[in-house]
């Protein structure tokens, strides 16, 4: 799968979370798996997708959340791993961190965008005219997958740098970003059961 195809694929799920689902198809867990399996590699696609959504995961998602964007993380994190670059895991797993932070920073500044948006609706209802409500959802969707697509092709174009760059690194950074990546699903384990715990 190439860049650009991912960077879309990427958009397209990313609306799921945002703002259309949730039909669950932006969760890491889903992500994960399915590009990985587009890179021919499954099952590392599925463990990244795994490490990304322990760390996400607070509740079940009922639209979207700002903070680190779990599909986008999840999404970069398995195409740099499994695609062309052949990035380390836990460097993919950092790097997949860093594009779903920077996408959250994006996704921020389009809900303030948004909230404009709904002040001139309510302006134009208050007027007796027409909000044109159509329109403006089908400008923020379009406006959202075209963020999104942009700062997934900018992850994914870093992942030959970023390979060539890791085993340059002095070794106590790597191991301490395997021992992450390794600590990672205990943790989100650990969370889960102290909010299933709060809630019985």
């Amino acid at each position: 799968m190439s860049a650009l195809a991912g960077s879309a694929a990427l958009a397209l799920l990313e609306l799921d979370a945002s703002s259309i689902g949730p039909f669950l198809l932006s969760r890491p867990f889903v992500v994960g798996p399915l590009f990985g399996a587009a890179c021919g590699r499954p099952w590392l696609g599925a463990a990244l997708g795994a490490a990304v959504e322990a760390v996400t995961l607070r509740r079940l998602p009922l639209g979207g959340a700002l903070g680190i964007s779990a599909p986008v993380a999840a999404g970069a994190a398995a195409w740099l791993a499994c695609g062309p670059a052949a990035l380390a895991p836990e460097a993919a797993f950092l790097a997949g961190l860093g594009a779903g932070w920077a996408h959250g920073r994006v996704e921020a500044a389009l809900r303030r965008l948004g909230g404009a948006r709904v002040r001139r609706a309510r302006a134009a209802l208050a007027a007796g005219g027409e909000p044109g409500l159509g329109a403006a959802v089908l400008s923020a969707l379009a406006l959202q997958a075209a963020a999104t697509f942009v700062v997934a092709l900018a992850a994914l174009r870093l992942g030959e740098p970023l390979a060539r760059l890791w085993p340059l690194l002095p070794s106590a950074p790597r191991e301490g970003a395997r021992l992450a990546l390794a600590v990672v699903p205990w943790f989100g384990a650990g969370r889960l059961a102290v909010s299933l715990a709060r809630r019985a």
